[in-house]
């Protein structure tokens, strides 16, 4: 077994990571801010680092590798990242989700560490069509012309990751899609659901785009299969399957016992709320369905994850489990809290 750090080892789907990590064995060791709570989850130990200063990265991948025995294995699994779609949040994103990779990737090679997992994303890999099917692991990135800086910055983090591929450190990248299940903190698509469960209103008309889906403890699988099964140099896509997201909100609905989708916005249409939105954000910044959230939304993310089910031996949960899962959660956690429900791309988050 070897001896983990986990970057965003508080979060959604880092606190999973720790917890698959430790299910199968590894000493799992915590990367962390100063102020975040670490009450959960259970790590061996804790260290302390900002994705906004580089140094302090560097200075907790070598406490993590002096207090190593000489024969550990020793891997880095970096999850932390900001994810916005506040238009004034680009500079943020590139000093946390670009800069702070290159500053891991670098003391990961001046350290004894052998093998780098980075969790990016399935946005990092672009777009595709309804007509064209879903993308593959190898696909060219095709998303600049998104204009969205969760995009452009995951695509960059992503590209120095593989480059620092080679003969002294292993590079292996997982991309999650919209990634769903319980947590303990907010996140976007918690916001999105919550929004669905609290407004009656809210999803009768829905945008054109696609998602790829999945649940976060599969998620937390698959990163742990890519550490230890997976080929340096690849990218594994994790995905459950692909749905419109008019057929996401018909089936919270379904489950919720109330409305239904009265119809999928054509994409001329949503091009026209997107333009509107670009103009009010100008005069006044959006907070909550921002110009890049509802742009994500008419594009199609649909991607296939068949080199993880062979390489990895990856069998997700379907998809309605996941789903009614999460929303369990969510109708508990807005019965106690009723303010908190946000549209989606409602600000920051870090996973």
């Amino acid at each position: 077994m070897s001896r983990v750090l986990v970057t965003g080892a508080t979060g959604f789907l880092g606190a999973e990571i720790v917890s698959e990590l430790s299910r199968c064995g590894h000493d799992v060791h915590g990367l962390a801010r100063s102020g975040s709570d670490r009450s959960r989850p259970s790590c061996s130990s804790w260290h302390t680092g900002d994705l906004l200063e580089p140094a302090s990265l560097a200075r907790a991948v070598r406490e993590f590798c002096d207090a190593a025995q000489d024969d550990e294995d020793l891997v880095l699994v970096h999850s932390a990242a900001v994810i916005s779609y506040r238009t004034g949040d680009r500079d943020l994103q590139i000093r946390s989700n670009v800069t702070a990779t290159r500053a891991l990737l670098d003391a990961a090679q001046s350290s004894r560490i052998r093998r780098f997992v980075h969790v990016s994303s399935i946005v990092a890999l672009g777009v595709s069509t309804l007509a064209d099917g879903a993308l593959e692991e190898d696909a060219e990135f095709n998303g600049a012309h998104l204009q969205n800086d969760y995009v452009d910055t995951k695509h960059a983090a992503e590209v120095a990751a593989l480059e620092a591929d080679g003969d002294e450190l292993e590079v292996v990248v997982a991309s999650p899609g919209a990634v769903y299940g319980p947590t303990h903190r907010p996140t976007n698509m918690g916001r999105f659901l919550a929004t669905l469960v609290t407004r009656p209103s809210a999803g009768l008309v829905a945008p054109p785009g696609s998602l790829s889906v999945v649940g976060v403890k599969d998620v937390a699988r698959g990163i742990v299969l890519a550490l230890e099964r997976g080929r340096a140099g690849r990218r594994y896509l994790l995905c459950q399957s692909s749905l419109r997201i008019g057929e996401i909100y018909a089936r919270v609905f379904d489950r919720l016992g109330r409305g239904r989708v009265l119809f999928t916005l054509p994409p001329f249409a949503w091009s026209v709320v997107v333009r509107a939105a670009w103009l009010l954000d100008r005069i006044r910044p959006i907070e909550f369905a921002t110009p890049q959230a509802l742009r994500l939304l008419g594009a199609h993310f649909r991607v296939r994850a068949d080199r993880a089910r062979a390489e990895l031996g990856w069998e997700p949960r379907p998809f309605a489990e996941v789903l009614e899962e999460t929303l369990d959660s969510v109708r508990k956690d807005t019965a106690r809290h009723p303010e908190d429900g946000t549209p989606f791309g409602s600000g920051t988050s870090v996973p």
